[in-house]
């Protein structure tokens, strides 16, 4: 598949392929050396000094090719530091968010391979940057976060401006396995335009949909309202649903969600390409009038819509049941207004 991003061929696979890869992905071969013991609060001059001058060489297993975490992070600290933007006495927590780029829970350090990292940092320029891309084999994009560490990136609400990061060198593709009671899906995301959200064991919009199933709440038509990527839209497919509608009025949010279905085609068993009836690079960032982006078939009806979600009620005659994950704080009253009259049940998330 072509990468969203970048254009590449080996950002997005299908998941079936990544699924497959996972259980060995972050793990360490025979011929790794043990982990390095490195103290992440400790600043950068008291570092060992095979950490505080590092090429992409160095420590990198002969066999497998992979470094430890901490030591490609502690890499791109020396470059910091190296270019004035980290003083001496930085420590690792300094570099900024790492975020291997297919997320799950990893009971041990992660060792990482060519391209397996993208840093969301403060404090960084374009040049650094495409330093540290260039320099780090293991970093394979990096992202300037804007605003507040807790202010969501994507739209509250249509009468809202969009928040995002800046994408300053490389490619911010990456992928979070999510695991539930009906399957397994890789969900691909474009993170400096999506809200980051850590892979976990346990989460709770997951364990929302898990109580749904066993229910029997999901077997008939149901509208993932808000569906950023599409998580609970398609885990609605896996579970059985007769019909999904996936909307959301954020335009990168919609072209996730595509990607996402090509991406795990296979596993829901639909046609490995939606029937495009809007060019998403013609709609705009934030929707205006509901419009219908794809739809695809197989073992479900899935249609992709780019609508605020209040107006979609007026173009959807029935469903059984409405998602509406909305970011923490945002008032649902008007969205649970438009879809009582059109769903069985509406849940808020």
């Amino acid at each position: 598949m072509i990468c969203p991003r970048c254009g590449g061929g080996t950002c997005v696979l299908p998941a079936g392929a990544v699924l497959e890869r996972v259980p060995f992905m972050y793990a360490a071969c025979r011929s790794c050396v043990p982990d390095p013991v490195v103290s992440k609060q400790a600043p950068f001059d008291h570092l060992d000094p095979t950490l505080r001058d590092l090429d992409d060489g160095a420590m990198r297993c002969a066999e497998c090719g992979k470094r430890h975490l901490d030591v490609a992070i502690a890499h791109v600290l020396g470059i910091l530091v190296r270019e004035g933007l980290r003083g001496q006495r930085a420590n690792l927590f300094d570099v900024g968010t790492p975020m291997i780029a297919v997320g799950y829970p990893i009971p041990f350090p992660p060792r990482l391979g060519r391209n397996t990292l993208i840093l969301v940092m403060d404090s960084i320029d374009r040049t650094t940057a495409e330093m540290i891309t260039a320099e780090v084999s293991e970093v394979k994009g990096v992202i300037q976060r804007k605003g507040r560490p807790d202010e969501p990136i994507g739209i509250l609400d249509t009468g809202n401006s969009p928040h995002t990061y800046n994408l300053l060198a490389g490619c911010d593709v990456r992928a979070d396995i999510v695991s539930s009671a009906v399957g397994e899906l890789c969900i691909y995301k474009t993170q400096s335009d999506t809200h980051i959200e850590f892979a976990r064991s346990e989460s709770g919009k997951i364990a929302v949909l898990e109580s749904l199933y066993y229910q029997r709440k999901l077997g008939g038509a149901v509208v993932d309202a808000c569906c950023g990527a599409g998580t609970l839209g398609l885990l609605s497919v896996l579970a059985g649903a007769r019909e999904v509608i996936l909307n959301d009025a954020f335009l990168p949010a919609v072209k996730n969600t595509l990607t996402n279905i090509s991406a795990n085609a296979d596993l829901l068993g639909l046609d490995s390409e939606p029937e495009i009836h809007a060019d998403p690079s013609e709609l705009p960032q934030v929707a205006c009038a509901p419009t219908l982006v794809a739809t695809a078939r197989g073992s479900c009806a899935v249609s992709v819509y780019h609508s605020d979600l209040a107006d979609l009620a007026a173009v959807v005659d029935r469903c059984d049941l409405c998602l509406i994950d909305a970011f923490i704080g945002v008032s649902t009253d008007r969205f649970v207004q438009a879809w009582k009259e059109r769903a069985k049940m509406v849940v808020t998330i």
